[in-house]
């Protein structure tokens, strides 16, 4: 939020619509993908590569 310039009253106030666009917004600049439809998103860790 700091580096947004929005403070927690600001984000407190939002719209549940406003909201939702704010934080989608923020993940795609972050590079995470959201799912298109209502889905789950599943992760796999995966170990680093032992160096040879």
């Amino acid at each position: 939020m700091a580096k947004a310039g929005i403070g927690a009253d600001a984000v407190r106030d939002m719209c549940h619509a406003e909201l939702s666009a704010w934080f989608e917004d923020i993940l795609s600049s972050l590079g995470i993908k959201t799912p298109k439809e209502e889905g789950v998103i599943v992760s796999k860790r995966l170990r680093k590569p032992e160096g040879k």
